[in-house]
């Protein structure tokens, strides 16, 4: 007689929970090796009229002698966070008094304190009263602005297709795509000055890496990774505050100092056994490097995996983290589709994690209102929050799916295992 459905389900049920744990504890490493231990705050904010108007952040610099202020260079105006925060859109009337667009690609100080705003059809300079605007081909062989680099007393510009344009003293000087001499490349996607080699460095969307050792004329643009070879498929690079460049593209990260050349750091495939893509990255005064990816935040640090953040670690409810900035106060700025966040490691507070929502009203009003912020308490190790998110429904089944997550994780904590998804 043939035995009951509902025994067979059972038994294959029980054999693909034994197969999960199975390939769950020969894949993830244990959690003695990682410093999840330690205590960290992140805060999140909602886009409102009152607070950062959207999501997509293109640019993130420290305002000019402050204490801890920062401006976001955004799709949607220049914002700018003081504890509260305010943004700057375009203006239709007078270009002097407001922004030439709303859509700002790149954004950086010269020596004199002026901001220079880089937009897809020119740029503007600020100097605290009002916008000069350069929208001419005068200046600007193409008028998209990829990437605004001070080098010293000068202003670096990457101009579409256009190659790179440098203002000194005053003048305008074009190095035109493979000219004799000139930059072997036609699109520069960012510049890094590395201050202890005083050399600016340049990755490219196809011709690889670039290098100029010296402000001197004549200029000399020197490959250093050609586009057929290894390192010179990294398209995107930021600046490593102990000195150096990091170069990277969605699945390789690699360190280029003038001293060492370039040195591998890591693949997508050490963050995690689903190779989740990288998005982004920036490193810390600490010497960690914290990695924006479509798994959430990695934090690396002596070759290995330091932290992982997703959104049971309070980064929100999307994991896909598409841009990383820090700042002088050392808080980790990022932004996913749906929270614009900041991660601050409290290792010497002694105090639990804590995940703040700032959710602010929308209000119509044009008088900039407080954030009102929702604070819930996290204990180390275990990740429980206290209260509901206004964003979850209880019978949505992507919540009865991260409860079974969040369980086998927890599971897997209690036995000496740190998972990584």
């Amino acid at each position: 007689m043939a035995l009951p459905v509902y025994c067979n389900l059972t038994g294959c049920f029980r054999l693909v929970v034994f197969f999960v744990l199975v390939s769950a504890i020969a894949g993830f490493p244990a959690a003695a090796a990682t410093g999840t231990d330690v205590p960290y705050a992140i805060t999140l904010f909602i886009p409102a009229p009152d607070s950062i108007p959207t999501t997509q952040i293109m640019d993130l610099i420290n305002e000019y002698n402050s204490s801890g202020n920062i401006l976001m260079a955004t799709s949607y105006g220049l914002s700018r966070y003081d504890g509260t925060w305010s943004t700057k859109r375009m203006t239709f009337t007078n270009l002097s008094e407001g922004l030439l667009d709303d859509f700002i690609t790149s954004i950086e100080y010269d020596n004199k304190g002026n901001l220079w705003i880089g937009y897809s059809e020119g740029i503007q300079i600020y100097n605290g009263a009002y916008y000069t605007t350069l929208r001419d081909q005068e200046f600007f062989k193409s008028l998209r602005i990829n990437d605004i680099q001070r080098w010293h007393n000068e202003m670096w510009i990457a101009a579409g297709n256009a190659g790179l344009h440098r203002y000194r003293d005053g003048n305008w000087t074009w190095f035109q795509p493979f000219s004799p001499g000139g930059p072997g490349f036609y699109e520069a996607n960012a510049m890094i000055w590395d201050h202890d080699a005083n050399a600016t460095l340049i990755a490219t969307a196809r011709e690889g890496i670039w290098i100029i050792r010296s402000q001197d004329d004549p200029v000399i643009f020197e490959c250093i990774a050609s586009r057929d070879s290894t390192y010179g498929l990294l398209d995107e690079l930021k600046k490593d505050y102990s000195g150096g460049v990091y170069f990277f593209n969605d699945s390789v990260v690699a360190h280029y100092s003038s001293d060492e050349g370039f040195v591998p750091v890591l693949t997508s495939s050490d963050l995690a056994i689903t190779n989740p893509p990288i998005n982004d990255l920036v490193s810390g005064p600490d010497g960690k490097l914290y990695l924006a990816t479509d798994n959430g935040i990695y934090i690396w640090e002596d070759g290995r995996v330091f932290r992982h953040l997703s959104r049971f670690e309070g980064i929100g409810t999307n994991s896909i983290v598409h841009s990383i900035n820090i700042d002088k106060m050392n808080r980790v700025w990022f932004s996913t589709p749906v929270n614009i966040g900041y991660y601050l490691d409290q290792s010497n507070a002694g105090t639990p994690i804590e995940v703040q929502i700032a959710i602010t009203a929308t209000t119509s009003t044009a008088a900039s209102v407080i954030p009102a912020e929702t604070t819930c308490q996290r204990a180390v190790p275990t990740l429980r929050e206290e209260g509901g998110s206004p964003s979850m429904t209880k019978a949505s089944p992507g919540n009865f799916l991260d409860s079974i997550i969040k369980s086998l994780r927890e599971f897997f904590s209690g036995i000496g295992l740190k998972p990584r998804f």
